[in-house]
């Protein structure tokens, strides 16, 4: 089977399929052939040697796909050759075929496309557990979302939109602010060209936002801070902006500055939480990943919501897709087509 395996950390051009034996699963595990796979930042940082999460190299890159069951190991009991499926894992769904557990094979959503599928669960799982289970997001909440063009970021607008929330969306640039304005936001806020704290103070008062999703370290995220009303909740849950070079000390310090943390006393004069996630846990508590999926899928239906895919490449591409994703310059999710 074609493969991406990341054998050394680099720029996006140490990234090159190449062809590995099929996998076969064994215990409780199911084999997928792979239609779609959706990228996520953790990629790039895992690419970077930044990510604590990854395996030790040498590995298969990759933490979500749609496909087909194509085979299925002993003592699979709730998943059937033929059925299709999300997989979500650690890694190693840059392939044409990956086993997993069976409970980390998810029924997919037959109304999505193969590439709606593969955008849906990274982004909607980690947008759904900030925003409903560690914020606990009400309908009057006003809610300010950092890197809403993402995928994470536009998966979080859909949800609390149609939660009935007023949403504040930042990005980037003007033409993600346009984009964005087509998912129905209340406001939305270029961080590079305007102050987000001048800009909810003039349109909705100071200290007014009750939820924060906080997707971008360093400046942005203090000043992001700063709107927090009392009793308000802010939910780390990226930390885009940090630059950590392996050979530059400096570059160290600025990220050890630029990190996201929480000041227990300022937390108490404001009377408000500082929470962080990740949603890598859920792989260890397949009983909850149930839950929370049927809960997440059965809104996301109701509703009518449906990922964004904002630009697809084949494997063979993975190099132009990781540069794309690193420059911050897409809009929704990148997927690949296998």
């Amino acid at each position: 089977m074609k493969a991406v395996v990341l054998s050394r950390h680099g720029k996006p051009d140490t990234l090159r399929a190449t062809q590995l034996p099929d996998p076969a699963p064994n215990g409780g595990k199911v084999r997928v052939r792979v239609q779609t796979i959706g990228l996520n930042y953790a990629e790039i940082l895992s690419r970077k040697g930044q990510y604590g999460w990854a395996p030790p190299l040498p590995y298969v890159l990759g933490m979500e796909a749609y496909g087909e069951i194509d085979a299925i190991g002993p003592g699979v009991k709730e998943r059937r050759i033929g059925e299709k499926v999300i997989v979500v894992n650690q890694s190693g769904c840059y392939a044409e075929k990956v086993v997993v557990p069976e409970m980390q094979a998810l029924p997919a959503m037959d109304v999505y496309s193969p590439e709606e599928n593969a955008a849906f669960a990274v982004s909607y799982l980690t947008a759904w557990i900030s925003l409903f289970e560690m914020a606990r997001l009400r309908p009057t909440d006003r809610v300010l979302i950092q890197a809403a063009a993402g995928g994470v970021g536009t998966a979080a607008v859909q949800l609390a939109k149609h939660f009935g929330c007023s949403v504040y969306a930042a990005a980037g640039s003007d033409e993600k602010i346009e984009r964005l304005r087509t998912l129905n936001v209340d406001h939305a806020i270029n961080y590079r060209t305007h102050d987000i704290e001048t800009e909810l103070t003039e349109r909705v008062g100071a200290h007014s936002v009750d939820v924060i999703l906080a997707l971008v370290a360093g400046e942005p995220y203090r000043r992001a801070l700063r709107t927090l009303a009392p009793f308000g909740r802010i939910v780390i849950a990226g930390v885009a902006g940090l630059e950590l070079h392996k050979w530059n000390p400096l570059s160290w310090w600025e990220a050890w500055r630029d990190m996201p943390r929480a000041d227990i006393r300022r937390m108490a004069v404001g009377s408000v939480g500082v929470m962080a996630t990740h949603i890598g846990y859920l792989l260890k508590t397949p009983a909850r990943m149930s839950s929370i999926w049927r809960e997440l899928t059965d809104f996301a239906l109701r509703h009518g919501i449906r990922p964004i895919v904002g630009s697809t490449f084949t494997l063979d591409e993975i190099t132009q897709a990781h540069a794309l994703m690193e420059s911050r310059g897409s809009y929704g999710k990148i997927v690949i087509r296998v």
